[in-house]
């Protein structure tokens, strides 16, 4: 079994440091309590591709009893597994630093992202970001409980920050936590995998849509007399320019693979729609997919409204825009 350790930290939710609108800390001890912080609170936060992790100790890690020689000042290659007490009572795991480098010593280094008011966080482990994993505040009470003293006896994390695990039930635990993590980052890298094709194949069928709507709306212009040119890189509100010898039109393609005509328009096609409404089109099309079906509204100054070619009135609302998207 490779190195591990069990390094007991306060309750957060993100460990990239505080704000004023952070929750409450949770189970830090005396310090935190009396100083509303703890050093850990940077324990997951990425700083120029590695993370650093604290748990507050007294004097020097033992690193003899994870393998090291006696005149090592560090370690390579630990398993960290962090743990901390719900508000609710019971310690949990909340992540873990996977081939950790695990120093003897506090590293006094002062990194300006470790910096908290006055004063710069030093640490005892660091890792590549990739190896370090946070879970969330949901996700930690699936993890099997941290023995504690308390309630275990001998052999269970006790009042120190640092637990090497040792006893017969410690060994048990480990085996427990390492099955368990296994398990997890399996299903992590599932989902992700799952993810990725799902997103591509998202991102490869809104071009594919967009690209058809843009070529069936260039068609029909062209069809009617116009030349049409792109403008879609120049983001000036419109996506092509139409002309012939008496009109000039801006034309916005908004392109669907469903049947229904509804479209979200940008602030800025929206201001330019209202500002350019004279020379202005909006071109829904729909079912790109299996038969391209254009809409072209225009607006009218005798309906004072946006009508589609068959005297249909397009409804526009006006919203609050807010996209969520990763």
């Amino acid at each position: 079994m490779e190195p591990m350790i069990f390094l007991n930290t306060t309750w957060m939710e993100r460990y990239e440091g505080l704000s004023g609108n952070d929750a409450e800390l949770h189970g830090g001890g005396a310090f935190v309590d009396k100083y509303g912080y703890g050093h850990e609170i940077f324990n997951f936060k990425k700083i120029r591709g590695k993370v650093y992790g604290f748990a507050q100790q007294k004097g020097r890690n033992d690193l003899k009893r994870l393998g090291a020689k006696p005149t090592d000042d560090y370690l390579n290659n630990v398993l960290v597994i962090f743990t901390a007490t719900h508000k609710d009572g019971g310690t949990y795991v909340v992540g873990w630093y996977k081939n950790a480098k695990v120093y003897r010593e506090y590293q006094n280094r002062k990194l300006r992202e470790r910096r908290f008011g006055n004063e710069y966080i030093g640490y005892y482990v660091e890792v590549n970001a990739e190896n370090a994993t946070l879970l969330s505040e949901d996700e930690r009470t699936s993890f099997p409980r941290v023995p504690r003293v308390q309630s275990e006896g001998k052999g269970a994390m006790g009042q120190a920050n640092i637990w090497y695990a040792e006893s017969d039930l410690g060994k048990a635990y480990k085996k427990e936590i390492l099955k368990k993590i296994e398990g997890y980052e399996i299903n992590k890298a599932d989902i992700s995998q799952k993810k990725a094709v799902i997103r591509t194949a998202n991102i490869e069928r809104k071009k594919k849509v967009e690209k058809i709507a843009v070529k069936k709306v260039t068609e029909v212009f062209i069809e009617r007399g116009f030349d049409v040119n792109s403008v879609e890189s120049k983001n000036l509100g419109w996506d092509l320019e139409a002309k012939n010898e008496k009109t000039e039109l801006r034309i916005e393609v908004k392109g669907l693979s469903g049947a229904d005509v509804s479209v979200e328009v940008s602030y800025n096609e929206y201001k330019n729609m209202k500002k350019y409404k004279e020379s202005y089109r909006l071109c829904v099309v729909i079912n790109c997919l299996k038969s391209p079906l254009l809409y072209t509204f225009a607006y009218s100054h005798e309906k004072k409204c946006w009508l589609d070619e068959d005297g249909n009135i397009l409804n526009i609302e006006e919203i609050l825009l807010a996209r969520c998207k990763l």
